[in-house]
């Protein structure tokens, strides 16, 4: 009989969430710190914390033309915020997101913060970023997770 309530509220309580995931505003694009349904229900799916889930991929995923161009790239766009240079503010900020089978790069957010304007120019850089080779598995495209740091110094 216990059995039987705990059955019908975690029923109901998967019911709230799949309707409450539809009915609630999407990602918020300019959100610093994305925490919408989606976007955590594909991160619990697709970055494993422990190695008992652990993803193998046959290709993974890349930005085109390599690490080199993704460094170039991160360089030549990259704008340091006047407020932290006089500041003299500068560390890592490490960025984490998925990179989906058609190589778009989704829910991005900062896991690693300096400062909220090197968090904001360090996810700038993110959007602006052409799509990425996606990762590949059995000879599919498919989603992957990615951490990236941006190192800021003066």
């Amino acid at each position: 009989m216990i059995f039987l309530k705990y059955l019908l509220f975690g029923f109901f309580v998967f019911i709230y969430c799949i309707i409450d995931a539809q009915t609630n505003p999407k990602t918020d694009k300019d959100s610093l710190y994305i925490s919408c349904t989606q976007c955590d229900s594909l991160y619990n799916q697709i970055c494993l914390d422990d190695l008992q889930g652990f993803i193998t991929y046959e290709h993974l995923p890349e930005f085109p033309g390599g690490l080199k161009s993704l460094m170039s790239f991160i360089n030549n766009n990259i704008e340091y915020p006047a407020e932290c240079k006089e500041k003299a503010i500068q560390g890592r900020v490490i960025v984490k997101f998925i990179i989906d089978e058609s190589g778009k790069i989704i829910c991005p957010y900062i896991i690693n913060s300096i400062h909220p304007l090197l968090d904001e120019e360090t996810l700038r850089i993110i959007k602006l970023m052409p799509d990425w080779e996606p990762a590949k598995n059995r000879g599919k495209h498919i989603k992957s997770c990615f951490a990236l740091p941006v190192t800021f110094k003066l």
